[in-house]
């Protein structure tokens, strides 16, 4: 019996999906310029004024010729009263604020056109919106800010605090809703809106602690049933109203600066507000208080097509125990971020 030998074939493989190569991410955009340390000094000297103010008795008047009212200063050194201080505020001011602010307000005022709006989250006595009104007024432009505070003693002290410095305000207050209906209304002839309220991404109502007048650390607390709050702080708590972000940024003209100062809840601001944000917002500088959250908001930001112009990383130390880790910081850090998409220049990239 004869074998037949068939020539056997080629096994072909079956036919597989070749797998999808990942994109590359792209982050940040090719537009945006850092600010670099040896940068500041010319920036802060755009923000000096030619002739400072008087400061009586009671006040302490900065290099831009600020005036700051000493008794809403409880955690400043008395003598700063009747004091007037010319030099720059390099690396701080001495009693309240880094450099990278005020530069970040003067790239602000630099980058307007012919009108300048600021609004300021957790602004306790509303230094940041009372001196950009001032400074774009000498810059001839027209000025409006929102002060948004949680803190009723604070709220009141920003109201003050645009008065000494002979800005006119009005004040807002209520129900989350009344506040929203007011926001809505046709813009006042006060130059500054002092809301009563926490900024936040909803409108609702969340809990902020009672505070001493020399405690700047308040912030609302999203656990509810609790009397600690992020930094291990055994206080009493109230409910307090929200004012959405979605409410502050939809005037006509676009928002120069969004100045953020909110003690750990930062990326739970922004983060769902994000496209409100972009759409109204030239430049926003964020207080940060922990690595965490300032690597989300890079992360975030930067996905977005976003220009950091500025990043001073906070500082901890990691002593005893707290029940977050911006409850381990000892000073807090900013961010300066530029929104390219409303720049002059800027053209959308194909996809």
């Amino acid at each position: 019996m004869r074998t037949l030998w068939r020539r056997r074939r080629k096994s072909v493989p079956p036919a597989v999906d070749q797998p999808t190569i990942p994109a590359v991410p792209s982050l940040g955009n090719g537009l945006t310029v850092p600010i670099r340390p040896p940068d500041y000094s010319e920036l802060l000297e755009s923000l000096r004024a030619p002739e400072l103010p008087d400061p009586g008795t009671d006040f302490y008047v900065d290099w831009d010729g600020i005036r700051t009212r000493v008794a809403m200063l409880p955690f400043a050194p008395d003598e700063l009263a009747g004091r007037v201080n010319t030099a720059l505020p390099i690396p701080d001011d001495g009693y309240r604020s880094e450099d990278v602010e005020y530069v970040a307000l003067a790239q602000a005022l630099n980058s307007a056109r012919d009108t300048f709006r600021i609004v300021e989250i957790g602004a306790g006595w509303a230094p940041w919106s009372v001196a950009g009104i001032v400074q774009a007024r000498r810059r001839g432009m027209k000025a409006h800010g929102i002060a948004v505070e949680a803190d009723l003693t604070r709220s009141q002290w920003a109201m003050q605090h645009a008065a000494d410095n002979d800005v006119s305000s009005d004040y807002i207050t209520g129900t989350p809703e009344e506040i929203a209906e007011r926001m809505a209304e046709p813009r006042t002839g006060a130059e500054l809106l002092v809301v009563h309220a926490a900024g936040w991404h909803s409108t609702t109502t969340l809990h902020f602690p009672h505070l001493e007048d020399g405690d700047m650390g308040g912030a609302v607390w999203t656990l509810p049933g609790t009397s600690v709050d992020y930094r291990g702080a055994h206080l009493t708590h109230r409910e307090v109203p929200t004012v959405s972000l979605a409410s502050l940024l939809t005037a006509a003209e676009l928002t120069d600066l969004l100045h953020i100062d909110v003690q750990g809840v930062e990326f739970e601001l922004v983060e769902p507000a994000s496209g409100v944000i972009q759409d109204h917002v030239r430049l926003m500088t964020i207080g940060t208080t922990d690595r965490l959250v300032e690597g989300l908001l890079q992360q975030h930001f930067l996905s977005r097509g976003w220009g950091m112009v500025i990043d001073d990383p906070c500082t901890a130390i990691f002593t005893m125990t707290r029940p977050t880790l911006a409850g381990f910081t000892m000073q807090d850090g900013t961010q300066l971020w530029e929104n390219p998409f409303v720049r002059d220049d800027f053209v959308p990239q194909p996809t």
